[in-house]
């Protein structure tokens, strides 16, 4: 995909690179293992790092010690139950289903200039009344991630990486790109350029998204959505410690939809994100604007996201308490020929609690909430969320941006929701999961016959890393 880098684009680019000052890029940069990750592919297992048992699976010395292969599986089963799931819309199902997940990938690194990740991806469904949710429930088996990796160039301080082929994008804290973690993940298919330095990295690609399907190695291409940009991460060793992301992307799709209606889009955004550690006290503050077109009508749109916690340690049960707040704009008038909806890319396919019905768009969230931990492997935490639309001239969207209720006068509270989430995390391997919600309706949601419920949620998760 081509990617139109305008002046206002270089000037970004070239303000981002500014940011890494002379002492920071002489440092040199070092490679520290990571344990398991959510991403497969940006493990890393040094030899030097691992025990005589982990040798069996994680980097085996090959060809005379030039390679190395490190493998590895991620098994995921759970149950969920939902009364009145999407407050009645659709097939109900009481009695709930069970939903399995496994991911298996080898790592093959030959020297230090070349890569091949493989990762296989099985996610099965069984017992839902009205069958698998479309795209996130059920694809029997494909090739999730399929890419060679080269390193360019490579000295004591940076290094210069292509990637191509299958992969996720899976940047900041998941609010524009993310691995959507449902039962069945996102893929793109493209290439994708990485500079590294002790304290930056800098990601450039060009991607076309990865049609889900429901069979075996059945996924397509789909070329009716496209996305490009740049993303960079710089962190400071200071005190407090930050860490800055700053991004440009590009998305092209064929036929979008919202209140005010369809057409092909292309939207550009430019933010920022800044973690900030400062014990006991951490935030993440993330500002967006976007622009572009809708058919032949203009996009003007924005988000902003701050975060505020503090950690209580010298209390019982260690409380952790924080609170979080987004608006994200939504369309002021649906005959103005002007788009205003705010659009999340590719998000976390869960954002704002376990029913994560309302996404980020024309959305006004206050979010509470309280971490105890009751031993060092079991944590309880408590969520409250309140939501309302930003503009009631607009309607609400799923959490992937697509549209999913019209505008209405019945008001601008969409309703709140509560969901406590226990969790025991059995060593480096195993985690067990226990989650209850409630999400009661708001004037907005009352309003509209489709919407006759309140939802109730249970479900229970099991994930091993081996």
């Amino acid at each position: 995909m081509k990617i139109p880098f305008q002046p206002g684009i270089i000037a970004l680019a070239a303000c981002l690179t500014a940011m890494i000052d002379a002492p920071v890029r002489a440092q040199e940069l070092q490679l520290k293992p990571t344990g398991y990750l959510a991403d497969a592919s940006e493990e890393y297992w040094p030899a030097d790092s691992l025990g005589t048992r982990s040798h069996i699976r994680k980097n085996i010395p090959i060809l005379h010690g030039k390679g190395s292969v490190s493998n590895g599986v991620s098994i995921r089963n759970g149950f969920e139950s939902f009364r009145g799931y999407l407050w009645g819309i659709g097939p109900q199902d009481g009695s709930g289903y069970l939903l399995h997940r496994i991911l298996a990938h080898s790592d093959l690194r030959y020297s230090k200039h070349l890569r091949v990740f493989a990762e296989l991806q099985s996610s099965l469904i069984t017992g839902r009344n009205g069958g698998p949710r479309p795209i996130q429930d059920l694809n029997k088996l494909v090739a999730n991630q399929l890419f060679a990796q080269v390193t360019i160039k490579e000295t004591a301080t940076s290094r210069l990486k292509l990637r191509l082929g299958k992969q996720h994008l899976n940047y900041g804290q998941g609010t524009l790109l993310d691995l959507r973690d449902a039962n069945v993940r996102r893929s793109f298919l493209g290439g994708k350029l990485q500079l590294e330095t002790a304290h930056t990295k800098l990601d450039i690609f060009a991607m076309k998204a990865v049609a889900s399907q429901k069979g075996l190695f059945d996924d397509t291409i789909d070329h009716g959505q496209k996305i490009g940009g740049l993303w960079i991460t710089r962190s400071f060793d200071t005190n407090p410690s930050i860490k800055i992301y700053s991004y440009y992307l590009l998305i092209r799709r064929e036929n979008s939809h919202y209140n005010q209606g369809s057409g092909r889009e292309r939207r550009h955004t430019t933010g920022i994100g800044l973690t900030l550690n400062d014990e006991p006290w951490f935030s993440f503050s993330e500002l967006d604007f976007q622009w572009g077109k809708l058919g032949t009508g203009k996009i003007l749109a924005w988000k902003i996201a701050p975060s505020l916690g503090y950690r209580l340690d010298y209390l019982p049960l260690h409380p952790v308490v924080s609170i979080q707040a987004a608006i994200s704009s939504g369309d002021s008038d649906a005959g103005d020929g002007r788009l205003e909806t705010f659009n999340p890319i590719y998000p976390k396919a869960i954002f704002y609690g376990f029913i994560d019905n309302a996404g980020s768009s024309n959305l006004i969230v206050i979010h509470p909430k309280t971490e105890l931990r009751v031993t060092t492997e079991l944590t309880l935490t408590l969520n409250y969320y309140q939501f309302w639309r930003q503009n009631v001239a607009d309607g609400i969207y799923a959490v992937n941006g697509s549209f999913l209720l019209p505008a209405s006068d019945a008001g601008r509270h969409i309703g709140e929701m509560i969901d406590l989430y226990m969790q025991y995390r059995g060593g480096k391997h195993w985690v067990f999961q226990l989650i209850g919600a409630y999400y009661a309706r708001g004037s907005y949601l009352k309003g509209n016959s489709l919407t006759k419920s309140d939802i109730l949620y249970f479900g229970l998760r099991t994930a091993v890393n081996i």
